[in-house]
Parts: C-alpha cells; structure tokens; sequence
C-alpha cells in the first residue's frame, strides 16, 4: 500500500470537492434498472466479493468467504475494462467513462455492483492507500442498512453519492429485509494536484515492475 503523507483525513469527503457527482446520480434509476435486470436474467452474474485462498485459518472474514452474501459484478477491476460486463450494462458503463476516475495501469480504477444480501455485516476494515477517493451510489437500500466511516455513521439513501476515505476503519450492515446494491468505483483523492497524481502513477508503474506490491483492492 502507499499512505501520501500530510492528506487531510476526512471521514466522508465533502461533495463539493466532486462536482461531477450530480451527473452520476442523474443516471442512478437507470443504473439501477440494468443491475436489476442483469440480476433477473443471470443468476450466475454475481460473484462472491471475498475469496481466500484455501486453507486460510478462519477469521473476521470467514462468514463472507466464497459467499454471494456479499456479491459483486465488476465493470472494471484493477484499471482493466471488463467489455463483456459493460457491454451487459451499456447504459452504466458509458456514465462511468465520463467521470474522473482515479487511473493507474494495473491497479485503477476498479467500478463494481456490490450486493449485501438481508442480514449480512461487512466488518471493520481498512483500504491500503489514501491516494484514492470511494464512492458509493446507493442503487437499492432497504430499512436497516448503514455504513460506518471512524467515528461517523449514515444511512445510504438511494440515488445520493458519497464519497470516503478508505484507509480509515470502515464497516456496512444490512439489517433489512431486502438486497442492498451500492454502485462502487475510486476516483483520485480531491487533496492530491495533478503533479501529484503523475508522481503516484510513477510510484507503482515502478513498484509494479519490480515485482513489488499487488493490485489496490477495494471495497
């Protein structure tokens, strides 16, 4: 991981550094309507979000292991464009491309569906660089569902974005009734100028060659 020294920590990040977010959240019922019916049409679209290698002793992890409890159908994943799911939800991938993702070869950006079945609890965890930006576009959020950044929690409210700062200690619980879908991609952390960014894309194309390090994952 990389941790960019003197960054602001900001729990949740305000909007106004991400004017763009508006243009994302204009397209959330359609979004929302091609995830649905992809859901629908294959069952076998989802794929569990955590998966250890085997033999792994059991840890916090363990519940959600190998589980659709916790699903993602991923778009992109570590900078790679995923054609044939993009080409399955046209409509999300064209305004995903509009916006500024975060961009590092092999690693960025990584834009998913993630799906937290009734009941399921996503424990507390930290991301591995402060360089990047999440953000969530809740698509589906049933009563009882709420998310935890350090000190602060909130309820997701469909079709409003956020943004988060992954490093810090996060968790999500779906305490509803229903299947919680959250539209999940990075873009490049709002503190960091473009110098900055180059500088970081240097840092791991470097780091990358030299056989150190592995993709950013992300949550």
């Amino acid at each position: 991981g990389l941790h960019y020294p003197f960054l602001p920590a900001d729990e949740f990040f305000d909007r106004d550094h991400f004017p763009w977010l508006s243009s994302i959240e204009a397209q959330a019922g359609v979004i929302r309507d091609e995830l649905l019916a992809l859901i629908a049409d294959r069952d076998d679209a989802i794929v569990p979000y955590v998966q250890q290698d085997a033999g792994t002793p059991r840890n916090k992890w363990s519940e959600l292991d190998r589980s659709t409890r916790w699903g993602a159908f991923f778009l992109w994943r570590h900078g790679e464009r995923i054609d044939a799911a993009c080409s399955a939800c046209p409509a999300t991938a064209a305004a995903v491309e509009r916006l500024p993702l975060a961009d590092i070869p092999g690693r960025a950006p990584t834009v998913f569906f993630s799906l937290l079945e009734p009941g399921a609890h996503i424990p507390a965890h930290t991301g591995v660089t402060n360089t990047r930006a999440i953000v969530h576009l809740p698509l589906v959020v049933p009563a009882g569902c709420r998310f935890r950044v350090g000190g602060e929690t909130r309820l997701w409210r469909e079709g409003d974005a956020f943004a988060f700062d992954d490093t810090i200690e996060h968790e999500a619980w779906n305490d509803g009734p229903d299947l919680r879908a959250v539209l999940i991609f990075d873009t490049w952390n709002p503190h960091l100028q473009d110098d900055e960014r180059e500088m970081i894309r240097t840092f791991f194309v470097a780091s990358d060659a030299s056989g150190y390090g592995s993709p950013l994952p992300k949550d």
